[in-house]
C-alpha cells in the first residue's frame, strides 16, 4: 500500500516533471488545482522528493524558492525557467541579466556594481557584490579572465541566456569611454554640472552618489536642483549618468539604471538627482518607460548631432572589424579622428587603437600578407596574450607590438624587458604550438610613435644579435612616419603629423615645457581640420546605425 507522504511525493515530483522547473509559489498554485489547500500544498512542497530538487545559493523575495527535476538540470528547460524565473520575481536579481545581455553578454568585473541595479551598501537591500556571488554560485554568471581588460563578469547558463562577446569588448569599451568624455564635455559647456568636478569611471575610483556607482557623476547647481542644509549652506544636486553602445536597449535592459535612480529618490538625506541614460537606440517601450520615470532618455545624435554619432557607431564598427577596415579603408583612421578629436580626451584615447590599424594597413600595404588585430593566444602552459598585429605569410609569421604614443613619451627598458622576456617567448610558444604557424619563420616587431630609451634600445639590439630561434626588431617615431610616407594613401602621413607627431599637446610639451600661457600656445597652433575631407565614411555600412534624421521621429 502506498503511503500518503510518498503519494504527495509522486504528485509533486510528476507536476514538476512534466511542466519543468518553477517557483514554489507557482508549484503551489498547481497544487492547489488539484484539490488541496494552500496549508497542505506548502507542506507537500517542504517535504521534497527523491527527483525534485530546491536550488541552493539563491533565495528569492518572501522565502519563494526555485525547484526543478533532476532530469531537467543544467538543459535548456532548466535555464529558461531559472532565468524567466529571476527576470519575473526578484528585483534585486533580474535587472542585471538583462543589462549583460545589452552589454555584449560581458563587463568588467569593476563595472558589475554600476550594471547591477543594485547598491554598495543599503539597509533592505542585496548588495551588488552579493548579487554577484549569488549569480555566481547558482552559474547564471560567470567569472573568467580576459587579456588586456582583466577579470570580467560574464552571462553563463551554459550559453542558453545568450553568448558573451569577448572578442568585441575591448571595442565596446573603448567607445563608451569616448561617449561618456563626450558626456562630461557636454555637462561642462551647458552648465550642467561644476566644470572640473564630473568624474568618469575610467578616472580611478568609479563615480559614486548615494550608495550607488555610476558611469559619470558630477554635482550640479542648476536652480532646481540646489538645497539648503540646516546651516542654510547651499548644497547641490548631482547628475548621474550611464552609457549602453552597440545594441538597441529595451525595458528589460534599462530596469536595473531605473532600480538605482528609484532607491537613491528615496533615501531622505540625499541631495536630488538628475539621471541621464543615454544608449545608441532604445525601444519605443523603453523610452516611454524612462521618461515616465523622469529620466532623461539620450542618443549621441540627440545630444551631440550628427557627426560625433556617426563618429562614434563608426568607431565601434571599425573597431570590431578592425583589420577588414584597415586594408580595404584605412582613410576611415583619418575621419575618425576628425570626427571625434573635437571632444576633450578623445584623441588620446584613439591614438593607440588606430595606431593598430595603421601599422597593419602599412605592412600589408608594402610587404603583403594577410593581417590580423587584436588576435588572442594561448599556450598550454597558461599563458596568455594578445597580439596587436599578426601578419601571415605563405613562410612566415609577423608579431607586432604597437605603441602609439606622443612622440617625447619615452619607452623604457622596464616595458622592453617585460616584452623580449615574457611575451615574445610566450607568443612564440603559443604560435609553434598552432598548426597555421608551426613551420613558419616568425619575427617580433615592436613598433611606436615615441621613442626608446639608450637602455631599451641596448637591450633591443642585444636580443636581436642573440636570438635564432626567431628574430627581434623595432622601430621609433621617425622610422614609423617614414615607413608610412611611402604608401600612396593621401592623408595618413598628415594624420600622423597631426594627432601623434605635432599633436598641441607635444608642441607644448617639446617647446615649453608647460610653463608659457595656454592661450598664447593655442594662438599659434594651427591644427588643420579644415584640410580634411568628409569622404572616407560615405562607403561604410552604417546600417546598424539606422536613419539618424528620422531619430526623433521614430521615438
Amino acid at each position: 500500500m502506498t503511503s500518503a507522504s510518498a503519494m504527495s511525493g509522486n504528485l509533486v515530483e510528476s507536476i514538476v516533471k512534466r511542466d519543468g522547473p518553477c517557483l514554489s509559489t507557482e508549484l503551489a498554485r498547481k497544487l492547489e488545482a488539484q484539490g488541496l489547500t494552500p496549508e497542505a500544498a506548502r507542506k507537500r512542497i517542504s517535504r521534497g522528493t527523491g527527483g525534485v530538487h530546491r536550488l541552493a545559493g539563491l533565495v528569492f523575495p518572501k522565502g519563494v524558492r526555485f525547484f526543478y527535476h533532476e532530469s531537467d538540470y543544467n538543459g535548456e528547460r532548466y535555464w529558461t525557467a531559472l532565468a524567466h524565473a529571476v527576470s519575473a520575481a526578484s528585483p534585486a536579481y533580474g535587472p542585471v541579466l538583462a543589462a549583460l545581455r545589452a552589454r555584449g553578454g560581458i563587463i568588467p568585473r569593476q563595472h558589475f556594481s554600476i550594471v547591477s541595479g543594485s547598491p554598495i551598501l543599503q539597509r533592505g537591500q542585496v548588495a551588488s557584490n552579493t548579487v554577484l556571488e549569488r549569480l555566481e554560485a547558482v552559474k547564471l554568471v560567470r567569472i573568467l579572465d580576459v587579456e588586456g581588460v582583466g577579470e570580467c563578469v560574464a552571462l553563463g547558463a551554459k550559453g542558453f541566456l545568450g553568448g558573451a562577446d569577448i572578442a568585441g569588448l575591448p571595442a565596446r569599451l573603448l567607445t563608451e569611454k569616448i561617449l561618456l568624455l563626450a558626456v562630461r564635455d557636454w555637462a561642462r559647456r551647458l552648465g550642467m554640472a561644476s566644470y572640473d568636478k564630473i568624474t568618469l569611471r575610467n578616472d580611478g575610483a568609479l563615480p559614486r552618489f548615494g550608495t550607488f556607482n555610476w558611469d559619470l557623476c558630477g554635482p550640479t547647481y542648476l536652480s532646481p536642483m540646489v538645497r539648503y542644509d540646516k546651516a542654510r549652506k547651499l548644497q547641490p544636486g548631482f547628475l548621474v549618468c550611464d552609457a549602453v553602445v552597440g545594441e538597441i536597449v529595451d525595458e528589460a535592459a534599462i530596469a536595473a539604471f531605473i532600480r538605482k535612480c528609484r532607491l537613491s529618490a528615496v533615501m531622505r538625506n540625499l541631495p536630488p538627482l538628475m539621471p541621464l541614460l543615454i544608449a545608441d537606440r532604445f525601444t519605443r517601450e523603453a523610452f516611454r518607460l524612462g521618461k515616465s520615470r523622469g529620466i532623461i532618455m539620450a542618443t549621441p545624435y540627440t545630444l551631440f548631432g550628427k557627426d560625433v554619432a556617426i563618429g562614434l557607431a563608426t568607431l565601434l564598427q571599425t573597431l570590431s572589424k578592425a583589420a577588414a577596415i584597415a586594408v580595404a579603408k584605412p582613410e576611415v583612421m583619418i575621419e575618425l579622428f576628425d570626427r571625434l578629436g573635437q571632444i576633450e580626451g578623445a584623441a588620446g584615447n584613439l591614438r593607440g587603437a588606430l595606431f593598430e590599424m595603421l601599422v597593419g594597413h602599412s605592412t600589408h600595404a608594402t610587404d603583403g600578407g594577410s593581417i590580423d588585430i587584436g588576435r588572442r593566444f594561448a599556450s598550454s602552459d597558461g599563458f596568455k596574450a594578445e597580439i596587436d598585429v599578426l601578419r601571415v605569410k605563405s613562410h612566415e609569421s609577423w608579431v607586432y607590438e604597437c605603441k602609439g604614443y606622443q612622440p617625447d613619451h619615452m619607452i623604457g627598458a622596464g616595458e622592453v624587458k617585460e616584452w623580449l622576456e615574457k611575451k615574445v617567448p610566450g607568443v612564440y610558444a603559443a604560435l609553434r604550438s598552432h598548426d597555421g604557424h608551426a613551420s613558419k619563420a616568425i619575427h617580433f616587431e615592436f613598433w611606436t610613435t615615441g621613442s626608446f630609451t639608450a637602455e631599451a634600445v641596448a637591450l633591443l639590439d642585444e636580443a636581436s644579435k642573440r636570438t635564432r630561434r626567431y628574430t627581434i626588431g623595432y622601430l621609433a617615431g621617425p622610422g614609423v612616419r617614414s615607413y608610412v610616407a611611402k604608401l600612396q594613401v593621401s592623408g595618413l602621413t598628415k594624420m600622423l603629423d597631426e594627432h601623434y607627431f605635432n599633436h598641441p599637446i607635444s608642441r607644448f610639451n617639446r617647446k615649453y615645457d608647460a610653463t608659457a600661457s595656454v592661450d598664447a600656445i593655442l594662438a599659434s597652433t594651427n591644427l588643420g581640420f579644415d584640410d580634411i575631407a568628409y569622404t572616407a565614411l560615405e562607403d561604410l555600412d552604417l546600417e546598424a546605425l539606422g536613419d539618424m534624421e528620422d531619430y526623433d521621429e521614430a521615438l
